[in-house]
């Protein structure tokens, strides 16, 4: 019978791998963040009024936040 502490360093381990699925919603989640960054960006060049064009760079910066810290947490 294992002991407790092997068990723990076993579900430890096991919590950074990843599953096929569970891959497949990070990258989903990446594609999402990019896309609405690019949006944002695009939205953003086309605005004619200072404040919102502002409003809509800083959603756009967060979506790029967003998907750096994805990134960084895969890593």
């Amino acid at each position: 019978m294992p002991d407790s502490q092997s068990q723990m360093t076993q579900t430890t381990s096991d919590r950074n791998v990843l599953t096929d699925k569970e891959l497949s919603y990070v990258k989903d989640f990446l594609s999402w963040e990019l896309l609405a960054m690019k949006k944002c960006n695009d939205t953003a060049n086309r605005c004619t009024d200072p404040q919102i064009k502002a409003l809509i760079n800083q959603t756009g910066q967060k979506h790029l936040d967003h998907y750096n810290s994805l990134l960084t947490l895969l890593h």
